[in-house]
């Protein structure tokens, strides 16, 4: 073999026809123009595995840095052979987009980088509409195979980060940083230390459903202003001792007995006859 990079650049394009790397290190087969001919000439299982060569800013090492994985059977690539004239060390340097037989609708690139909100969001209670207004070519998006799709915005006046899974859960924080997000199935939210909420306006929250709360410890809700409490069903308060503005007598219940002071019977022999039919008390 002769020795790699005394001879000269051997470079390429040609387009990839497998992925599925049995080393997993993100290697593809690519049919290289004017060099490999068709399937016919040089079938797909004879194409030597080409190596992806990563951006300076990935690692690649120890298990650190991007994935070399992204492209896709039919992605066109630009390479070299690192061996020259030899042709049997193919390198990818990269990926070229373009619109195949000239039709728009073939675009290879994302209509999200191209001025086009591709994303139909179905709106529900409070939820405002995208702010999506990109310009091109500010727009830089990442989108995967299955749907989801990362944009990071720079348009001017309206920069915004949006993070979108296929579903329809997502994330997106507009140009004056007001943040969306919708979750269309269910959240779970594990914190192990102390969490914090501070709101400066106001809150608002509405449930379709059932709350549970169950606190270990104790609970202080301090109301500076008024607290206004409607409950169209039952309300139930139980607890050892149930102490209303700070009081310090016992709260009477039908049947209790009570000193009223009538002459003729003794203190203690009276009792409580009526009371609210509403509001019932217990030991």
């Amino acid at each position: 073999m002769k020795q790699i990079g005394i001879e000269g650049f051997f470079w390429w394009f040609g387009v990839v026809e497998d992925r599925k790397d049995p080393e997993k290190l993100g290697r593809v087969k690519v049919r290289i123009y004017n060099f490999h001919g068709d399937k016919t000439d040089t079938p797909t299982n004879d194409l030597q595995w080409a190596f992806i060569i990563m951006q300076p800013t990935s690692a690649s090492n120890q298990k650190v840095g991007l994935s070399p994985t992204g492209l896709m059977e039919g992605s066109t690539v630009f390479g070299f052979f690192a061996d020259g004239q030899n042709g049997q060390m193919p390198m990818v340097l990269g990926s070229l987009p373009g619109i195949p037989d000239k039709d728009v609708s073939k675009h290879d690139v994302t209509p999200l980088a191209r001025e086009n909100n591709s994303i139909n969001k179905s709106l529900i209670g409070p939820e405002p509409s995208s702010s999506y207004g990109s310009l091109y070519p500010f727009n830089r998006v990442y989108q995967s195979e299955s749907g989801h799709v990362i944009e990071i915005d720079d348009t001017p006046n309206k920069e915004r980060i949006h993070i979108y899974h296929k579903t329809g859960t997502y994330t997106e924080i507009n140009y004056d940083g007001r943040k969306v997000s919708k979750i269309v199935d269910d959240n779970i939210e594990v914190i192990l230390k102390n969490d914090i909420l501070y709101v400066q306006g106001n809150s608002n929250t509405e449930i379709k459903g059932s709350v549970q709360v169950v606190v270990d410890g104790n609970v202080n809700v301090r109301v500076k202003g008024n607290y206004s409490l409607q409950v169209d069903g039952d309300l139930k308060i139980n607890g050892k001792t149930i102490n209303l503005n700070n009081g310090s007598k016992g709260a009477a219940r039908i049947d209790d007995t009570a000193d009223t002071g009538d002459s003729g019977n003794p203190p203690g022999t009276n009792r409580i006859e009526s009371g609210s039919s509403t509001v019932f008390i217990g030991d």
